[in-house]
């Protein structure tokens, strides 16, 4: 079923939240959805199947937690089978499009990621539609929610979690305006790495973010565009050339646009350059390192990629 309407939830228009992502209404299908049972030996109260679970090698969910209602936790269906392969999984938490509190637009990259060995928490609660809650903007503190859950549950010997996640390999993530609270709590010590999708600073103040807040980076960044009609391109490139202090990847998609290929199945070529960023910062897959310093991009045609500082 495809959504065709504007509604207004809670001040937000839905045109204006999607656009805030970058995402056309005719882009969002809720046809893929799989609604799964809940599993009663786990914190899981809601899940989904998305994309089939991914193309990785641990079908992945998207779920509900008891203990994070708020958000939607990305995650190896089987987690002993993942930790099992992976040891520990590292983490990346993410926030949206507009700084709103729905995961939708971004589920297909945020389901692949998890596909290949990942945990992601996403802000906002599990939705089947964009129209089955009201879409409200997400504080910037929920991403430090996020890090402290991910923390409780790996010391709790009661949870699934219990020492299998990689607590010293947490990203953080986020798109468009999401990008700003990236910046705007970038300087928690719990995180090692950064990646802003669509998404600049420049001279603007946003998601209480500015140019200062760049400072607040301690590890390294990987920027993300969508060339020169992604809105979010030249803050982007503003940025990177005032960033001195940490290692910066700029990679652009020059057709992409603002809205990425996260509606691509599997989240496109966004979510390869995703898992290639995140398998050399929290896996050590130094073999990855080529794509952002030596500009191996034979497997991303149409983008082109630059970097300083490593």
């Amino acid at each position: 079923m495809f959504i065709r309407k504007f509604y207004i939830f809670g001040g937000i228009s839905l045109a204006s939240a999607l656009l805030g992502c970058g995402i056309n209404l005719s882009q969002i299908d809720a046809s893929s959805e799989q609604p799964q049972e809940a599993d009663t030996k786990t914190e899981i109260i809601d899940s989904r199947l998305i994309d089939n679970g991914g193309s990785g090698p641990y079908k992945s969910i998207a779920a509900k937690e008891s203990s994070l209602v708020d958000f939607v936790v990305y995650r190896p269906e089987d987690l002993a089978v993942a930790s099992q392969q992976e040891n520990k999984l590292p983490i990346l938490v993410f926030a949206n499009g507009g700084c709103n509190n729905t995961s939708i637009p971004h589920e297909r990259m945020l389901s692949e990621v998890a596909s290949q060995g990942y945990i992601v928490v996403a802000l906002g609660s599990l939705q089947r539609t964009l129209l089955d809650r009201e879409l409200n903007k997400a504080p910037n503190g929920m991403m430090l929610e996020a890090i402290n859950w991910v923390n409780q549950k790996n010391n709790e010997q009661k949870s699934e979690y219990y020492q299998k996640l990689d607590l010293d390999n947490i990203a953080i993530g986020g798109q468009s305006c999401g990008g700003a609270q990236v910046l705007a709590v970038g300087a928690n010590n719990r995180v090692k790495t950064y990646i802003m999708f669509n998404s600049g600073i420049g001279d603007m103040i946003m998601a209480d973010a500015n140019r200062e807040s760049l400072k607040n980076l301690h590890g390294p960044v990987l920027y993300m565009v969508g060339g020169e009609t992604d809105v979010a391109t030249a803050n982007a490139e503003l940025d990177y050339a005032r960033i001195n202090h940490v290692p910066v990847a700029f990679s652009n998609l020059l057709t992409a646009g603002h809205g990425g290929t996260f509606d691509q199945k599997f989240g496109g070529s966004y979510a390869a350059m995703t898992l290639k960023w995140l398998d050399w910062q929290l896996k050590g897959k130094t073999d990855q390192a080529q794509v952002f310093l030596q500009s191996e991009l034979s497997q991303f045609p149409g983008w082109t990629m630059k970097a300083k500082q490593f």
